[in-house]
């Protein structure tokens, strides 16, 4: 769950401007993070990033403030995967993509569950990671809130 690249992220408490310049401070004291913007009206947090950081220091802050991330769980359903090896790189991907905090693979069912920061990726994002390995992938299930 390495972050390389710029990111909105969903938060949930803020409901002031003084919320949202405490959630600024405390991601631009995260090494890596070189700017922060709060969108108030859409509860999300734009960071911008100087070098690839661990997406969970992000959530741990967050949560340490009160504003925790807004997370969804999503499944999806692969065909293709013949081995553990297709199951590892299938993994492997999703769990490198930007957003995605925990994905699990059952290579009998061809299904993947993923939880997911709202706001960083989706289901449609997360079955397009699959697609490009060359296993067909579809969201199987709607998404729903994670805890």
């Amino acid at each position: 769950m390495t972050q390389t690249s710029n990111g909105i992220y969903q938060l949930q408490g803020m409901s002031c401007g003084n919320c949202a310049r405490h959630a600024e401070k405390v991601a631009k004291h995260i090494d890596g993070v070189s700017s922060a913007t709060v969108d108030l009206d859409h509860q999300t947090i734009s960071l911008s990033f100087d070098h690839p950081i661990d997406e969970s220091q992000l959530l741990e802050a967050f949560d340490t403030i009160g504003y925790s991330a807004v997370t969804s769980l999503t499944e999806l359903a692969i065909s293709g995967m013949k081995c553990n090896g297709c199951a590892s790189k299938v993994q492997g991907a999703l769990k490198a993509t930007p957003g995605v905090l925990h994905s699990s693979l059952e290579l009998a069912d061809g299904k993947a569950t993923v939880k997911y920061w709202k706001g960083r990726t989706d289901p449609k994002q997360l079955a397009a990671v699959v697609n490009e390995l060359g296993f067909p992938a579809t969201v199987a299930a709607q998404e729903s809130d994670a805890a």
